[in-house]
Formats: C-alpha cells, sequence, structure tokens
C-alpha cells in the first residue's frame, strides 16, 4: 500500500503541512530530504496515512534519520507555539532540533566536587518540602532567594529525590553555560552518568550525542541554555529555570518564545513541578507569588557563615579618572591580603564614542542609529550590527581628527595593567571571548585562585561563585536607566543586585563599591541596600498607573524594511487594521512610530505595541487580520507577545 506523510518546513509559511509519497515504513519525527518549490528543503514527518490526495504528489528524496528524533509530546508542543507566538509549524519544530557550532569544546574543571548534596540549613529544607510536596501534578514555585542564600542546593535535593522516588526525569536551565559549570560539575559528581548538556558551544555531533541519550531513556537530567527546554527528557517530572529574570531565556527569531513560557507548558502537559529561582524575579512572576497564583519559597539569607557584603555608592566626579581613589584603593588593600577583585564596567570596546569637534556629534554607524566604538588595534566597531573600519581611513575619509571619548573594558584592563602591575588581571566580553571554550577556562582560573582582577562586562554578574572574591566593584552605575523602556530600571536593579553578590560568598567579607555620577538615582540607591522588595513595591503603582505588566499583557509588531518608506507605509496599513478593532475593552495600542534604534544594519524598523488585558483576543485578530497580509517582498514582519525590550 503507498503511504504519505505531512511534512513540515522550516519556513515562515501559512500552510502547517505538505503531503509527499514515502516508503511504508518511514516512522513519524523523523527528518527528509524534499523538493519544495523548486528547492530541495529539510522537513519533518508529522504524521503518516494512506489517504490519497486529488493531486499530484512527490516522493521524498532521502530519509535522513535511522529513528525518530522528534517526539509525539514535541509534535503537540509545536502545534501548541504555532498559535502561542503565531508562527509557522514547521518552524516552531525545527527549533527543538540540535544545533551547535563546528568549534569549541567546553571543558570543565577537574577539581574535586561533593559527590553529595550539601546538608540544607532550616530555610532550605521548608523551601525543598514545600516544593517536593507538588511532585506528580502541574504547579509553579518560585524560589526567591538572595544571591549566594543556596538555590543550587535545593535544586539538588529536589532532582535528586524527584530521580530517586519517581521514575520522571528533570531539566535544568541556565542563562550561560560558562558561567554557571560550578552548578554542572556538581550534578556530574552527585548523578554520574545522569547529565546530559545541551548547548551551542558544543560540536554538533556531541549535541545530536546528548539529545540521543535523552530521546532513549539512556540519561534523566538535561542541562542547558535556552533551546534546551525543549529537550526530550523521558517523563518529564521538574523543570527548574536558574535566573529566571535574565533576558536570555527569550528568544529573538521566529517563533520569539520564552522559555519560562514553554516550561510552563510542559508542565501542564506532563504534570510536573516548574521552579523558578532569582534573587532579582521579573517583576511579573513576583507579583503572581505575592497574589498567592504561584508558590513563594523565599531564602533571606546565606548558608553557614557568609554574610551578605557591605555595598556602598562612590561619586566619581572627575571625568578623567578611571576610577575613583576609594576603588583604587580598596583594589590594593585586595591585592595585598592575596584576595581577588571583580570589576563591572558595562562596556565594550576601548572608548565606546567618537566625537566630531566640526560636526559637533559623535560619529554615527553608517547602516544604524548607534554610534560607533573605537576598539584596540585601531578598529572602529558598531555593537548594534557588525560593521567594522578603521579608525584611520575613516578619518581620511571624512578630512579630520577624531576625539575618543569615554572608557570601555578593553581601556580598563589596559588602565588596571599599568596601575597594578605584576597583578593577573583578565578580562571577559564578547570581543575577548569568541570562543565560548575561553569563558570556562578564565572561570575557571578565577575559582582557582589564578587571577587577582577580573574585569568584564554584565556577563560577569551570572552566577559566578569565588570564594576568594571579596571587592566588586561597579564603574559608570548609570549605563542603560535613559532607556525607552520601562523596564530600564528593573534591568539595571538586577545588575547591581547580581553583581554585588558575586562578593563575599563564602567565610571572607565582601564589599561592593558602586562607583556612578548620579548617586541620588533612587534605582541605584535601592540597590544599594539590596532591597528587591523596596524596588517592587516602589515600581508597581507606577507600572499600574501606565497599565504595563503585570497589569496587563504586550504584544509588540514590527516592521523593517531596507527602504524607508516601505517600513512606514506597511505599519500604516496594520495600524488602520487594528484600529478597526477598537474601542476593545482594557487595550490600547500606541504606535505606529520609529523605534528607539530606528535604523539596524541598513533596515529601517517601525513598530506599534499593544498594551491589553485580553492577549487571547488579540491573538486571534492578528491572526486574522496580520498573519494572512500580503506585504511587500522587501519587508519582514515581526509578531512578538511579551517582548521582553521595546528598543
Amino acid at each position: 500500500m503507498i503511504r504519505y506523510a505531512e511534512i513540515a518546513f522550516d519556513l515562515p509559511i501559512l500552510e502547517d503541512t505538505f503531503t509527499y509519497e514515502v516508503e511504508p515504513n518511514t516512522q513519524v519525527g523523523v527528518r527528509v530530504l524534499a523538493q519544495l518549490r523548486g528547492r530541495k528543503e529539510e522537513g519533518i514527518v508529522i504524521s503518516t496515512h494512506s489517504n490519497e490526495p486529488n493531486y499530484s504528489v512527490l516522493s521524498v528524496e532521502k530519509v535522513i534519520d535511522k529513528i525518530p528524533i522528534i517526539t509525539e509530546d514535541q509534535i503537540r508542543l509545536a502545534y501548541w507555539m504555532k498559535e502561542q507566538y503565531l508562527s509557522s509549524l514547521g518552524q516552531c519544530i525545527h527549533k527543538m532540533i540540535p544545533k551547535g557550532r563546528r568549534h569549541s569544546k567546553v571543558a570543565f574543571s577537574e577539581a574535586e566536587v561533593e559527590a553529595e548534596p550539601l546538608p540544607l540549613n532550616e530555610e532550605q529544607d521548608k523551601a525543598f518540602r514545600e516544593i517536593k510536596k507538588d511532585f506528580g501534578k502541574e504547579s509553579v514555585h518560585l524560589l526567591f532567594g538572595i544571591t549566594g542564600s543556596g538555590k543550587t542546593e535545593v535544586y539538588l535535593h529536589l532532582i535528586r529525590d524527584l530521580l530517586k522516588e519517581t521514575d520522571k526525569g528533570a531539566l535544568l536551565l541556565v542563562p550561560e553555560i560558562g558561567l554557571t559549570y560550578h552548578i554542572i560539575r556538581k550534578l556530574e559528581a552527585v548523578f554520574p552518568g545522569q547529565v546530559a548538556l545541551l548547548h551551542s558551544a558544543l560540536k554538533v555531533s556531541e549535541r545530536f550525542k546528548a539529545y540521543t541519550d535523552l530521546l532513549l531513556g539512556r540519561k534523566r537530567i538535561a542541562v542547558g541554555t535556552r533551546s534546551a527546554v525543549f529537550s526530550p527528557v523521558p517523563k518529564l517530572g521538574l523543570v527548574i529555570i536558574d535566573e529566571e529574570h535574565d533576558g536570555s531565556f527569550k528568544e529573538h527569531s521566529s517563533p520569539r518564545y520564552h522559555a519560562r513560557q514553554v516550561a510552563l507548558q510542559r508542565c501542564k502537559e506532563n504534570g510536573g513541578v516548574l521552579v523558578l529561582g532569582s534573587a532579582t524575579p521579573a517583576l511579573e512572576i513576583y507579583h503572581l507569588a505575592v497574589s498567592g497564583k504561584i508558590g513563594l519559597q523565599v531564602l533571606s539569607k546565606r548558608p553557614g557563615n557568609a554574610i551578605p557584603p557591605v555595598v556602598r555608592i562612590v561619586e566619581n566626579k572627575k571625568e578623567s579618572r578611571l576610577l575613583s581613589s576609594d576603588l583604587t584603593f580598596g583594589i590594593k588593600q585586595r591585592l595585598d591580603r592575596k584576595e581577588q577583585v571583580i570589576l563591572l564596567l558595562n562596556r565594550r570596546g576601548y572608548s565606546p564614542l567618537l566625537y566630531s569637534e566640526r560636526e559637533k556629534s559623535y560619529v554615527p554607524c553608517p547602516n544604524c542609529t548607534s554610534h560607533l566604538c573605537f576598539h584596540k588595534k585601531g578598529t572602529v566597531i558598531c555593537h548594534l550590527c557588525g560593521f567594522k573600519d578603521l579608525l584611520s581611513r575613516l578619518e581620511v575619509e571624512r578630512g579630520e581628527k577624531l576625539i575618543l571619548l569615554g572608557t570601555g573594558t578593553q581601556k580598563l584592563e589596559e588602565h588596571l595593567l599599568e596601575s597594578f602591575p605584576g597583578s593577573r588581571i583578565e578580562r571577559l566580553d564578547q570581543d575577548s571571548i569568541q570562543d565560548r571554550s575561553l569563558l570556562t577556562e578564565v572561570i575557571d582560573r578565577l575559582v582557582k585562585g589564578e587571577i587577582d582582577i577580573l574585569t568584564g562586562t554584565q556577563m560577569i554578574s551570572k552566577g559566578l561563585d569565588a570564594g576568594r572574591v571579596t571587592l566588586v566593584g561597579v564603574l559608570n552605575a548609570g549605563i542603560g536607566l535613559g532607556l525607552p523602556d520601562f523596564r530600564a530600571g528593573e534591568r539595571i536593579f538586577s545588575l547591581m543586585t547580581q553583581v554585588a553578590g558575586r562578593a563575599g560568598r563564602a567565610e571572607l567579607r565582601g564589599e561592593v563599591l558602586i562607583e556612578t555620577h548620579t548617586p541620588d538615582h533612587p534605582v541605584l540607591q535601592m540597590a544599594i541596600h539590596q532591597d528587591y522588595v523596596k524596588f517592587y513595591e516602589s515600581e508597581l503603582p507606577i507600572r499600574k498607573e501606565l497599565f504595563y505588566p503585570p497589569f496587563s499583557r504586550l504584544v509588540r509588531v514590527l516592521a523593517r524594511s531596507t527602504e524607508e518608506s516601505a517600513s512606514a507605509k506597511t505599519m500604516e496599513t496594520i495600524s488602520d487594521l487594528l484600529k478597526k478593532h477598537l474601542p476593545e475593552p482594557n487595550s490600547f495600542l500606541l504606535g505606529p512610530a520609529p523605534c528607539p534604534f530606528y535604523k539596524i544594519d541598513k533596515n529601517f524598523r517601525n513598530h506599534i505595541l499593544i498594551k491589553t488585558s485580553s492577549p487571547g483576543k488579540w491573538r486571534e485578530i492578528l491572526r486574522k487580520e496580520i498573519r494572512p497580509l500580503k506585504v511587500p517582498k522587501n519587508v519582514y514582519l515581526e509578531l512578538d507577545f511579551d517582548p521582553v525590550d521595546l528598543v
């Protein structure tokens, strides 16, 4: 009997599947190669049947996999994502297939690690028992613990009991593998042979092996970054999202999912427990917890003898001075005591700005609404689109000598090498660790005490756990507070709190110095006291008045095109279509308007923001009116539900 298959392709199309003839033994969930619209494309078999179509069909050219690599559970999840994010079925299902780079091997330290979870203190034990009570049923808990309060140990106890007492599996999501490697080392020590690592720094073959180990039930614990949320963990019973507030859990290409939402759906389908861990939870999540809609477990102190660091603000009035005298003295003091220092400066490059005396303005990127940044070795780079040129060539072209202004991480590193000769100094930012394996290597050396001063951008605020770090300095702490995004203050508060948490994590007392030109800013003042609850209580009335989350849900519609008028006209057309559905109770439509970064990589960007308490209604409106809309070929349309940034 002739068999047919419904196949989904990784393309932004309205059709869910296309019908092809296949061999009788073809299984659901395998990848195939097939001709589609004159091109050879890779697709996934969604279903098979013997219903002969009333039109001629092609045969698939090749079956790629010997066994299915996508499960029935994943196919159901893809259908849910398609509806949730208004993406194509093929795009949703192809997001689940392992991808990776063909270089860099992340190797973890061979240092000894305890092969058992540490005993829990009273607070940790209470949180553990409250969460464990919900094993076997769908539930959500926020584990709200100050930095260094031992959330990792609670995770380990939960996973241990799940594996010991049930036949279910666990999934741990982290923002950055290299920076949370101490958790992974501990997991591998406590659960030997059970941990499958899934992240983009692995070779494709390594990632596929880890994925297959889960698929075939050889391993029961998956650990990875955002896309690991799709991993085929057998009988998923527990999902833990560490540092759940982190923006890296949001995908920025179609489908624009949030790992937290996908994890929640998987827990609903499997009767699993979702644990969200953070010292600075997303404001919406904390609001759900204090409103009693999800569980709230609080860890208010550090275990053992570790105590939270002393935090203070230092006003650096002298523009020409890279480090304040307080911070310079503090670094010298730590170096003399053989202790370690972390310095955060959230600006890459050498000098973030190039100034034209003739035009009395900063030099823009030719492709973006952004300024060029000077890097060492004489290059100027745009951090939005990647445009690169030589400073010397740019100056010849413009016929003037440009002035370098401001301080980036490269300049800070140079200053530290001059000011503290003989010290072991390392820098961590996107320029210094293009190979992710170097990230793990640097962190490993910090933990072993082989680095005296570590400097870098916001990546060093995530998850670092080095016992001899006793001083954390934050330079130019006001960067980002002026962004036209309602979450700007939340991000800065979180960043300050997280990086401050890297100090004094063991017996040695920690100190945090926050350098800024705006010492009285309320967000920075609250960050000094590490008082998340106060920040939440101060932010909530503003969100309520402006009808922003958690009091509404957001949908962003964005058009981009290399032709300025095409982007603007498309957004005007969409605006007219959407306005037909107003007034909708508790819904507001802002725009159309140019995005704050109006031009990125030669693309002009315009957007509309919908604020609503009825996201389901607007999802249906967008499905019927906007998804099928024929836009010009040179215009790309983005639909983003619950966007995490608006710039």
